[in-house]
């Protein structure tokens, strides 16, 4: 073989040496190149999922606070409505009342009020005050209502004080003011306001009587 022929072919196998390491080396930077990417595209995409599981976390947190809100604001209107309508049964009760004192069946009532008032007290001395009305019916029933305490068996002594504001019924005292029977219908009113309560309550939400 020609000089120049060997030498060619020595120069040709060290070459295609050459073009296969640069070859491989190629190959394994592309290899490595693309483990970093993924290993850079799995990084992001954990973080976007930790960064999505925050979210999802402060969404619900936000969501649960707005329902609940909701729910308390949905219960404050629905007890402010409740309580609207049951002092509008009373304000009704009152207007009912205010009639009642319009009847002739009052001025027999008012005088069962005073006297059972009067028998509470136990005091033979009494001053009795109603409002202006009022007090004109019982001064003219003066004498009914000393026969209804028992007349002469016992001392009666009644006098009538200065009106008082309220719809009707009556407040009987002692003359030092010491004690007071209240059983004016506001006074009855206040005393089971709380027993009314329930019953209306009742009555206008669960159906009860």
């Amino acid at each position: 073989m020609p000089a120049e022929k060997g030498a060619q072919l020595i120069a040709d196998d060290i070459i295609n040496e050459a073009k296969e390491k640069a070859a491989d080396i190629v190959r394994r930077a592309k290899k490595e190149a693309r483990a970093l990417l993924d290993a850079a595209r799995f990084g992001a995409k954990e973080e976007m999922g930790h960064e999505m599981k925050e979210a999802r976390a402060q969404g619900k947190h936000v969501y649960d606070g707005v329902l609940a809100e909701g729910r308390m604001k949905a219960k404050r209107e629905m007890l402010q409505k409740r309580e609207e309508l049951i002092n509008e049964v009373f304000r009704e009760a009152e207007k009912k009342l205010q009639a009642q004192t319009s009847s002739k069946k009052y001025e027999e009532d008012l005088i069962h009020i005073t006297v059972g008032a009067y028998k509470k007290l136990g005091s033979e001395k009494v001053i009795i005050r109603a409002n202006r009305r009022d007090l004109k019916l019982l001064e003219k029933s003066k004498d009914t209502i000393t026969r209804e305490l028992g007349g002469g068996e016992r001392a009666v002594n009644i006098s009538f004080g200065e009106p008082i504001q309220t719809i009707g019924g009556v407040r009987v005292g002692t003359p030092d003011g010491k004690i007071e029977i209240d059983e004016t219908f506001e006074g009855k009113m206040r005393r089971e306001f709380e027993t009314l309560r329930v019953k209306i309550a009742k009555v206008l939400f669960e159906g009860s009587k």
